[in-house]
């Protein structure tokens, strides 16, 4: 078998390979993060039969999610290995040194001594970006969660007469998309008085007539 080791970083990948026996096949080179980089790996391993490569990489974030897709695409085994696997490989080295180009080899090595390895797939990967885009949905939430709460502090402030019934409606005025036309009407709190069912017909109506608007702009769509 051959194992190709690759050094994971945001900007720069390096890689090398070597035997079963422990024979360097390729020594250690960088490539850039991008396509021109991948197929420049790419033009290193062709030399060599894909069919005994194993591909591994340490998991690092997101910065070599679209190298692995990439390698995955041109029918390349790739696993990628928990650091915790890599250190333990790492404090065996003599040296104690810790460089990219060392890495490489750290991680081919790794590779060699698994008894088992898992290749990752395309639905690995899709499974990985969903499980971020909750991560991110939960963030956003919580950050909107907390505007609100912002929000209801400063309208407690500025309008002392409202009541909690009152002042929940006003978030919710201030929530529409016709804030941006009600603010230069009414910029303090003076202006609400007497003027409360008009605002409320005025953003209803706005409101609703952006929402028609957008859905048969959808519905003329071909």
């Amino acid at each position: 078998m051959i194992y190709v080791g690759i050094d994971i970083a945001k900007l720069n990948h390096f890689a090398a390979a070597i035997s079963s026996d422990g024979e360097i096949l390729i020594e250690p080179f960088k490539f850039t993060n991008d396509y021109d980089g991948f197929y420049l790996l790419l033009s290193k391993l062709a030399p060599l039969d894909q069919n005994s490569i194993i591909i591994g990489l340490e998991s690092t974030a997101h910065y070599g999610d679209n190298l692995v897709r990439f390698l995955i695409s041109k029918d390349f085994k790739v696993c990628v290995l928990n650091p915790i696997q890599t250190s333990s490989m790492r404090k065996n080295n003599v040296r104690k040194t810790k460089t990219d180009k060392v890495d490489t080899f750290v991680i081919a090595k790794t590779l060699m001594m698994q008894d088992s390895l898992r290749f990752m797939t395309l639905d690995d990967l899709d499974y990985i970006e969903l499980k971020e885009l909750g991560r991110f949905r939960q963030k956003l939430v919580k950050q909107r969660t907390r505007l609100k709460i912002q929000l209801t502090s400063y309208v407690d402030q500025v309008f002392l007469n409202y009541s909690i019934s009152s002042n929940l409606a006003c978030i919710r005025i201030l929530s529409m998309p016709s804030l941006k036309r009600l603010r230069h009407q009414l910029p303090l709190p003076s202006s609400l008085p007497g003027m409360h069912l008009v605002i409320y017909f005025y953003i209803i109506s706005n409101h609703v007539s952006h929402l028609f608007t957008i859905a048969s702009s959808h519905l003329r769509r071909p």
